[in-house]
């Protein structure tokens, strides 16, 4: 990027791909533009000539640092004042004086407020990631700080994605920014190969360990999308060896700071966040960045994966796309317009000694027991007039001779572990734990034989694992009897299965009720039905559950090769229609709420289209798809 523009003074808007040095690039002009003033040296109280704002705290102290290293030898001084750390002492930072002042908006908004800086002399106002600045809410700060400089100050507006909010603020303030593109064409540097995995929400910690286990020189940057998660996968890793930390805006600012500081020395090596530390953090050789979810906001997995592959570096990316992720997909891949490759899995590539997982308590954040179960007050998971066999109590020789470990293995609450003297004794409190009724449905594996009761005879102590087999007609059949007489449908069932595909098939006098509404019934009881197939039994990720009535050959699309072709259809139609009304009306029309495995067919279809384009609206797993003119 050229230093010209801003040496002459003029107000201009950068945008760059992530990782290309955007902070040197106004940082130098700066401090070159101090230098022929001939300033350095002289600072007068509280005022600030050049103000930086940056959108996270921990990019206002990386950038600091930046000013620092570069300005200090000049005699040039700058200062950082951030959220979350003394106003007190940062008054006294502020009323020493400095060239530069490095601040996040709330916090110079405050400053302003309270008379401890004055920006009547400003000669600059640099954005920072600017389109965050914007995203974060910050608007309403900025636009008090613009309006407490002079008009011909310099305005530096710095971002790896367009923003037209930004601009349109600049305009406001009497500027009309020069625009420097640099690669516009690709918001990704060519160093980073980023790649998409398949996979579902109880393989996402499986596949992580594997593959940190496999990078022994991984230095990794873990994202999540909530704070409970990053801590829960930070500390999951820590209980199983790892060299982890989480940090989250949650965090008091000291041990944030202390945080980032142990990970850039490699005390640890693997940070798990928010976006929090996404933006503008500039940490050397960073190797693998890992989106354990996929962000909600596309412009998120430019910053994400730019973490790595910085300054000509080689990096990894690798993003986890599990179903309840796959509607964030597409609106990335029309952001970086490309597709993502996807890596090809095996069973090997899954960990299979994964430890239980911890509780987070959302308050603190902390890990900590789970809350105990109440049995009075807790609903019971069977049907309410299933015959369920009162619970005898325990003989009290049989107590001495079970010792049941009330945890699963793996943390997963497929399996149960317990260890007993015989396997009899052990399988009615199973069967029990696993809320089965059919001892056909009981499996078993041997973990670990032990001593035997009496010394050298009697039954030996044994410690068993105890899984639902997937027998799947007499695991879904007395489920979806009874939901269907709870729900009074005049319908029967039948359960199908091959190896890697199952169908259920609905019949009956109610069959115009799975139909109706376009199928909502039908589609829900799809939802329910592989719901609870996850919770009772390990199903293969290749595995095709397929739904349908009698009815629906007629009138709902079959599902065939796993892509349902004939639904697709039936939906790129019904888009193709509402293209024509746009086309011949010229306004944005809408098709009705959808989820986003039908949504995803449709974006998919128009995304090459040169004539409209099709965006998903509202906050609901259910949106709706808006249909406009490019």
């Amino acid at each position: 990027m050229s230093f010209s523009p801003i040496m002459e003074g003029k107000d201009i808007f950068a945008q760059a791909e992530t990782g290309s040095g955007k902070t040197c690039a106004f940082a130098l002009p700066i401090l070159e533009q101090i230098l022929r003033a001939g300033k350095e040296g002289k600072v007068e109280t509280n005022d600030a000539p050049y103000v930086v704002l940056s959108p996270t705290r921990e990019l206002a102290q990386q950038t600091h640092r930046v000013f620092e290293q570069f300005g200090k030898p000049l005699g040039i001084e700058s200062c950082c004042v951030i959220g979350g750390e003394s106003l007190e002492r940062q008054r006294t930072e502020v009323e020493k004086g400095s060239h530069v002042l490095v601040a996040t908006p709330g916090r110079m908004f405050d400053l302003i407020k309270q008379k401890i800086v004055s920006l009547e002399k400003c000669q600059c106002v640099v954005f920072d990631e600017a389109d965050r600045l914007f995203d974060m809410g910050f608007k309403k700060e900025i636009v008090s700080i613009l309006k407490e400089a002079p008009l011909d100050r310099q305005l530096i507006m710095l971002s790896a994605t367009s923003n037209q909010d930004v601009l349109r603020t600049a305009y406001e303030f009497k500027s009309d920014p020069t625009e420097l593109r640099l690669n516009a064409d690709s918001l990704l540097v060519d160093d980073i190969d980023h790649r998409l995995a398949l996979v579902s929400r109880e393989e996402k910690f499986p596949l992580l360990v594997n593959i940190l286990r496999q990078r022994e020189d991984a230095y990794a940057i873990v994202f999540c999308n909530t704070q409970v998660q990053t801590h829960t996968v930070a500390e999951w890793l820590i209980k199983m060896g790892f060299k982890a930390k989480p940090i989250s805006g949650r965090l008091p600012q000291n041990k944030r700071t202390k945080l980032m500081e142990e990970f850039r020395s490699k005390q640890i090596t693997i940070l798990c966040c928010t976006d929090v530390a996404a933006r503008g953090l500039d940490i050397k050789n960073v190797n693998l960045v890992i989106n354990y979810d996929l962000p909600q906001d596309p412009a998120h997995y430019v910053h994400r994966i730019g973490r790595t592959g910085r300054a000509g570096e080689e990096g990894y990316a690798l993003s986890f796309c599990a179903h309840e992720d796959c509607e964030f997909l597409d609106p990335i891949c029309d952001l970086i317009e490309t597709k993502i490759k996807k890596v090809d899995l095996g069973d090997s590539d899954f960990a299979t000694d994964i430890c239980p997982k911890p509780y987070i308590d959302k308050k603190t954040l902390r890990v900590s027991a789970p809350k105990e179960r109440n049995p009075r007050t807790e609903k019971r998971s069977y049907p309410r007039n299933e015959k369920q066999a009162p619970r005898q109590e325990t003989k009290k020789e049989n107590v001495a001779m079970m010792k049941t470990e009330r945890r699963t293995t793996a943390g997963d609450k497929r399996f149960l572990e317990l260890t007993s003297y015989g396997l009899k004794k052990a399988m009615p409190e199973a069967m029990s734990r696993l809320r089965i009724t059919d001892d056909a449905l009981l499996g078993y594996q041997v973990l670990e034989e032990g001593k035997r009761k009496f010394f050298i005879f009697g039954p030996k102590e044994t410690k068993y694992k105890f899984y639902v087999k997937p027998i799947y007609s007499k695991l879904l059949l007395p489920f979806l009897i009874q939901t269907m007489k709870l729900a009074k449908l005049d319908l029967y069932v039948k359960v199908s299965y091959r190896p890697g595909s199952l169908l259920i098939s609905f019949s009956g006098n109610d069959e115009g009720l799975l139909c109706a509404r376009k199928f909502e019934l039908l589609n829900a009881f799809d939802y329910l039905i592989q719901n609870y197939l996850q919770s009772r039994v390990v199903l293969h990720r290749d595995m095709k559950i397929k739904v349908r009535c009698a009815r629906s050959n007629e009138s709902r699309p079959k599902v065939e090769n796993a892509d349902r072709r004939q639904e697709e259809e039936l939906l790129i139609q019904m888009g193709k229609k509402i293209k024509e009304q746009v086309l011949a009306s010229g306004e944005p029309l809408k098709l009705k709420p959808m989820g986003p495995r039908d949504r995803r067919i449709i974006h998919q279809f128009f995304e090459d289209d040169d004539q409209v384009k099709t965006v998903s609206l509202g906050n609901d797993h259910h949106k709706e798809i808006e249909f406009s003119l490019r």
